[in-house]
């Protein structure tokens, strides 16, 4: 079972956005009575343990920027902005484009000056 490739499925990231629009729209509501932030650590550990059961990581360096920007979308907007929703769709749609793609970029990309040697 460990030999298998997990993948994102598009059925997989439709229920990951409308997971995270829960979330999003539960802190939302949660938030009027001052208790929207204990949404935060239950959503980042839900997406976090799915994300490893489709084998990605949801926390890495790679993905620091995104996370930040989503946490600081959270802390300043008292959560009426959905960051959850544009975290997950940011990781996933990353990865369906990068599958997509003729050369797999993680793994091959050329310098300036061999890309000159290769024209």
């Amino acid at each position: 079972m460990s030999g298998e490739k997990k993948e994102l499925s598009t059925t997989t990231i439709t229920f990951m956005v409308l997971v995270a629009l829960f979330y999003d729209t539960l802190q939302f509501v949660l938030s009027w009575i001052g208790v929207g932030w204990l949404i935060i650590p239950i959503a980042y550990l839900t997406f976090f343990i799915w994300f490893k059961m489709c084998g990605l990581n949801f926390l890495s360096l790679k993905r620091a920027p995104t996370l930040g920007i989503g946490g600081l979308l959270e802390i300043a907007s008292a959560g009426i902005i959905p960051s959850f929703t544009f975290i997950v769709l940011r990781i996933s749609l990353d990865y369906k484009i990068r599958k997509s793609l003729p050369i797999n970029t993680r793994e091959k990309t050329l310098s300036a000056s061999e890309f000159k040697k290769t024209a």
